[in-house]
């Protein structure tokens, strides 16, 4: 019963891709890749129970459903802090299929030379975004250093978000990537980049597809997605206000209610 609903989830994901791919993928003119957003929250709404440090919420069925979309997906991206906190690998270990190229949102390149995604060897080595402007020696000799151990980094615009700082422009970092022959994108996180996505998502599209994991747990942490009202916020505002997904589908995997459907903007 497991194994079904993963293939239905499987199905659902690659019938997504390819309606994006009939519709512009093959088109030279379409500058973003297909871009999924995933993670795994609480039934009351964390990612984790302290912000830095993780907390295991997805039970073995939707960890392995997870390293199955990740083997769909040409890259994998992840905010700075999920790096920090996590130190992940970003493969595919739990699936059959190939480890998708690990993507970092670094505004200010805070990612340490020890991660291993730089030092070990079974690990595809990152794309690393950071924000134009940057221009402090430090910084440059951090950028050097990095594309030394085999990554690749870029700077990004940036735009300035409702925290009042500056963030790297979401959209500039897809369409290098783009353009570096990544055709479609699997964004697992943090919560910053989480929110940054459905910001962007308000008013421009951004996202083609969502799959989020709830298990039945009550940790009071920190939220999947922060705040997303913004300037242009109504001042009374409805559902409608807000990204929400349209005829969205529903898979049980064990404990684990797994939702995936694409945006209705």
């Amino acid at each position: 019963m497991v194994e079904e609903m993963q293939q239905d989830i499987r199905r659902q994901v690659c019938e997504a891709q390819e309606s994006w791919r009939q519709k512009c993928g093959d088109n030279d003119n379409n500058a973003m890749p297909f871009v999924t957003m995933t993670y795994a929250q609480s039934i009351d709404g964390s990612l984790t129970a302290e912000r830095g440090k993780p907390t295991l919420l997805s039970g073995s069925a939707s960890m392995k459903m997870t390293h199955m979309l990740r083997t769909l997906h040409d890259g994998i991206m992840v905010g700075v802090g999920t790096v920090l906190a996590d130190n992940p690998s970003l493969n595919a270990r739990l699936a059959e299929g190939s480890n998708p190229r690990p993507i970092i949102i670094d505004t200010h390149l805070r990612c340490p030379m020890t991660i291993k995604l730089l030092t070990m060897p079974t690990c595809e080595k990152p794309i690393i975004f950071f924000g134009r402007g940057s221009q402090d020696t430090e910084t440059l000799e951090r950028k050097q250093a990095l594309e030394a151990l085999g990554a690749r980094v870029f700077e990004c615009n940036t735009t300035r978000g409702e925290d009042s700082c500056d963030h790297v422009d979401l959209r500039d970092a897809f369409r290098i990537v783009k353009q570096l022959g990544i055709s479609s994108v699997m964004v697992e996180g943090g919560s910053a980049i989480l929110t940054s996505c459905l910001q962007e998502a308000t008013h421009r599209h951004i996202i083609d597809l969502v799959v989020v994991t709830v298990t039945p747990t009550f940790i009071g942490g920190l939220r999947a997605v922060g705040g997303l009202l913004t300037s242009s916020t109504p001042s009374v505002a409805t559902t409608s206000t807000f990204p929400r997904l349209k005829q969205p589908r529903y898979h049980v995997l064990e404990e684990d209610l797994v939702i995936l459907g694409q945006l209705d903007n």
